[in-house]
C-alpha cells in the first residue's frame, strides 16, 4: 500500500510538470512582441525593400486584383504593413500585402462592398499557401478613406514610405497580457470541455458569440486607442499565435453542425 501512494505521488508530480510546462509553452509567443533593433534583414536593405522581394509581392498584388474582375475600378495602391514593415518583427510574422481601392467605385453601399472583398480574400487566403523567404503571405483589400492604425506602411508601387517606423522604447506589459489571455484562453478551455460533455448547442452557442465578441471588441478599442501596441492587440495575437483563436472558430462550427446531426 505504502509503495503505491508512492508511485501516485511521483506520477502526479510528473503530471503536474508536463501541465505547467505545457501551459508555459502557450504562452511563448509573448517573447515576438519585443521589439528589434533593425527591420528585418531579410526583407530590408536600408530604408528600401529588397528588389526580388517587391517584385513578388506586386505581381502577387496585380494578379488577385485582376482575378477580383472589378470593372473600371483603379488599384490606387499595393503597401506592406504588419510586422515585417516594422521594428517588432518575429518569427510569426508574414507578409500582410494590404490592395488599396476606392471601394465607393465599386459601388455605394461600401459596407456590401467589404464584406464581398473580405470573403474575396480569405478565399484567396485559404486556396494559397504563398512562402516568401521564410514568412507566409496575407493579401486583403482596403478602403482608401480607412485609417490604418499601423506605424509601418510602405507603399509598394511608389518603392517608399507612407509611414515610416520608428525605433521606440516599448517593452509589452507581459503579465497583464498573460493575465488576459490566460483568462480567455480557460474560458475556451471550459467551453471544449462543455463541447465534450454534450451541453446543448443553444447554450453552447452564445457563450461562444460572447467571448468572441469580446477578444474582437476589446482588439478594436485597444487599435483605435494606443494602435498596434495596444494590450487588446497583442493579447488578440497570443491567441492567434498560440491557437487559441483557431479553437474558438473549430468550436463554434463544430457546436453548430452538430445540431444537425
Amino acid at each position: 500500500m505504502l509503495i503505491l501512494i508512492y508511485i501516485l505521488k511521483y506520477l502526479n508530480k510528473i503530471m503536474i510538470k508536463k501541465f505547467v510546462e505545457h501551459a508555459e509553452a502557450q504562452f511563448e509567443p509573448l517573447t515576438s512582441f519585443r521589439l528589434k533593433d533593425d527591420l528585418n534583414p531579410k526583407v530590408w536593405e536600408g530604408d528600401k525593400i529588397k528588389k526580388d522581394i517587391r517584385e513578388q509581392l506586386l505581381k502577387i498584388a496585380n494578379d488577385y486584383f485582376s482575378g477580383l474582375d472589378l470593372k473600371d475600378v483603379d488599384l490606387k495602391d499595393i503597401i506592406l504593413t504588419g510586422s515585417l514593415a516594422n521594428f517588432n518583427w518575429s518569427d510569426y510574422s508574414d507578409f500582410d500585402l494590404h490592395l488599396l481601392i476606392d471601394f465607393s467605385d465599386i459601388n455605394e453601399d461600401t459596407e456590401l462592398v467589404k464584406k464581398y472583398l473580405d470573403a474575396a480574400g480569405k478565399n484567396w487566403n485559404d486556396q494559397h499557401d504563398i512562402i516568401i523567404d521564410g514568412f507566409d503571405l496575407e493579401i486583403y483589400s482596403q478602403d482608401v478613406n480607412e485609417e490604418h492604425t499601423s506605424t509601418g506602411v510602405y507603399s509598394l508601387k511608389n518603392d517608399k514610405w507612407i509611414e515610416k517606423p520608428s525605433k521606440q522604447n516599448f517593452r509589452p506589459d507581459e503579465a497583464l497580457i498573460k493575465k488576459k489571455a490566460g483568462d480567455i484562453m480557460g474560458t475556451v478551455k471550459e467551453l471544449e470541455g462543455e463541447f465534450g460533455e454534450g451541453v446543448k448547442d443553444e447554450v453552447l452557442q452564445p457563450k461562444l458569440a460572447k467571448i468572441w465578441k469580446k477578444i474582437k471588441d476589446g482588439r478594436k478599442a485597444g487599435l483605435d486607442r494606443d494602435g498596434e501596441f495596444s494590450i487588446e492587440n497583442l493579447v488578440f495575437k497570443l491567441l492567434r499565435r498560440n491557437g487559441f483563436i483557431e479553437k474558438i472558430v473549430t468550436l463554434k462550427g463544430k457546436s453548430y453542425d452538430k445540431q444537425f446531426k
